[in-house]
């Protein structure tokens, strides 16, 4: 049985080291597409930055048709005029702070509420604002935004997202425990950052919703991945491939271990493991 429907993860799975999509895995996904392959993207990032103007050269609104953000916080197919926005409530979003905090005062906490607005718990400098897709003027104030609902919660250290260093195991293992059953909690980034949603979003169910609209099977599915947040959907589609640069995790869950994301390996899983092109 062939793969009817590719969902795609971005950072470290269809853009190379460098963050940018190679003109060969642009062609092979383009044409996947003109079979009539279904491709969804299934990411962490918010739909503004869903992709950045140095991601990909090329038009690629093929990619943009239908799309999971916010690791399921966030789910819509424009064929069929679907939205969906799942947002963690205030008074949760208040006390998940309020333990973040007792854990580390230092710790940067990022709000993203869908695309209407970001906010930081510690100011965040120009040169590193632009690459989350706001404009200072967009920003709400933090005691504000603390009491509204979320789409999704990050907490890291430092401003510079790409520059984080602090392992946040002990903070991971304490939300866990106090939030387990309210709030999907992922460790990602190497340990070195916590990305927050709500109990009810998650990228695997997401998937489901959207290929319900093509009537393709879940075991028709093919999930392309590298990190924990994707993790959640190996095991509920057909073919679960990671990276070669992927998460150990996430190679030990996977049916197919392909190149990493300098080799193209999106393009050798397409072509050897699917045989799609």
């Amino acid at each position: 049985m062939k793969a009817k429907a590719l969902v795609l993860d971005i950072d470290g799975t269809i853009l190379n080291s460098k963050g940018e999509m190679t003109r060969v895995t642009y062609d092979a996904l383009l044409e996947c597409q003109r079979k009539g392959i279904i491709i969804c993207i299934a990411t962490s990032r918010s739909g503004r930055l869903v992709f950045r103007s140095t991601d990909i050269h090329w038009k690629h609104n093929f990619l943009l048709e239908r799309g999971v953000y916010y690791m399921g916080g966030t789910v819509f197919d424009h064929p069929h005029h679907f939205y969906q926005h799942t947002a963690i409530p205030g008074l949760l979003v208040e006390r998940v702070i309020q333990k973040i905090v007792e854990f580390d005062p230092t710790l940067q906490i990022a709000l993203q509420h869908d695309n209407e607005y970001h906010s930081f718990r510690i100011q965040m400098p120009d040169e590193h604002l632009k690459s989350w897709g706001f404009n200072r003027d967009e920003l709400l104030d933090f005691e504000m935004a603390k009491a509204k609902p979320t789409t999704k919660i990050m907490a890291f250290s430092g401003t510079n997202f790409h520059g984080i260093l602090n392992d946040l195991s002990g903070l991971f293992d304490v939300l866990k425990a106090e939030f387990f059953d309210s709030l999907n909690i992922i460790l990602a980034d190497s340990r070195k950052a916590i990305y927050i949603v709500s109990e009810y979003a998650s990228k695997g169910n997401a998937v489901k919703t959207l290929i319900s609209f093509y009537d393709i099977k879940p075991e028709e599915v093919a999930v392309l991945g590298d990190d924990t947040p994707d993790i959640g959907m190996f095991g509920m589609f057909g073919y679960s491939i990671a990276m070669g640069n992927a998460h150990e995790s996430l190679k030990s869950s996977a049916t197919f271990v392909t190149k990493n994301n300098d080799e193209e390996g999106v393009v050798f899983a397409l072509t050897h493991y699917l045989k799609l092109i």
